[in-house]
């Protein structure tokens, strides 16, 4: 195996990715209807009746059983991976004679492809569930708060339509400074070392500050769309205590998922760097 890009990794490890997605589909499937389930069992309550309790205790204990078999499996097919993944290209760079920094800093960026389906790929999935899944139900209870949705949704479509560029570069300058690491450090120069890690922290410093002022401007749009949210339901004329509630739940669990893919979509972009990078070692 000479290329060691995601596309790759994925392609060979095709069956086992897939069946840990599979598994986190059906899990936040349950997720996705326990809202409505629950306000169903709070108006159920109200009137005298615990037919919606029992209904919202058996959602969840699928969802529970499903996530735990999940957790269990995801963790026994990634370390499989990475080891099959990360000892191979350690061998090939061995054998092409390239420096042990090079294998080293490429090593760890194997793992950090590893994590991304383990980790990232499972929270990219978990949000775009919470997204897809809150706007349909938004969409039945009140065309406005659905609107208003979709309307935040364009507006962090655009936030990082024109950051992209800059979270690409910052990455790659960030990525060519770590595979000098262990050569600098090789030294023993004092001022090269000094330099080399505040090279390392310009570069981070850069991305975060880029990161704060997308986040504050993504965080004051989802506190808008709450508390219109909150508003528009408790004003509906059909408005039921069960009803608000479900509401409001898909409305946060929307911001929650809009609020974290774009902590993935960064981490794609540091990704594709990294991939362009291992694509042919």
């Amino acid at each position: 195996m000479s290329d060691f890009s995601i596309g790759a990794i994925f392609k060979r490890y095709k069956w086992k990715i897939s069946f840990t997605f599979l598994l986190l589909i059906l899990e936040n499937i349950s997720k996705v209807l326990q809202p409505l389930v629950l306000g169903i069992a709070i108006n159920d309550l109200i009137n005298g009746s615990n037919k919606g309790l029992w209904l919202f205790t058996g959602l969840y204990l699928i969802g529970f059983v499903i996530g735990t078999i999940r957790r269990y499996y995801d963790t026994r097919a990634y370390t499989f991976i990475y080891t099959n993944v990360a000892s191979e290209i350690a061998e090939t760079q061995n054998k092409k004679g390239i420096e042990v920094s090079a294998i080293a800093a490429r090593s760890a960026l194997v793992k950090e492809l590893v994590d991304f389906f383990e980790h990232d790929v499972t929270q990219a999935f978990t949000s775009a569930i919470s997204v897809v899944g809150a706007l349909i139900m938004l969409a039945l209870f009140d065309l406005w708060i659905f609107g208003g949705c979709l309307l935040t949704i364009i507006i962090i479509i655009l936030i990082y339509t024109f950051s992209t560029k800059r979270i690409y570069n910052y990455n790659i300058g960030l990525n060519d400074e770590l595979e000098h690491r262990i050569n600098v450090l090789e030294t023993r120069e004092r001022t090269g070392i000094f330099n080399h890690f505040k090279k390392i922290t310009k570069w981070l410093v850069k991305m975060s500050d880029l990161e704060t002022v997308n986040f504050s401007i993504i965080e004051i749009v989802l506190f808008i769309l709450a508390i219109y949210a909150l508003y528009a339901s408790a004003s509906a004329v059909n408005a039921t205590a069960g009803g608000i509630f479900s509401v409001l739940t898909y409305v946060l669990e929307f911001s929650g998922g809009v609020f974290m893919l774009p902590i993935i979509f960064q981490q794609i972009i540091r990704l594709q760097e990294i991939s362009t990078r291992l694509k042919n070692i």
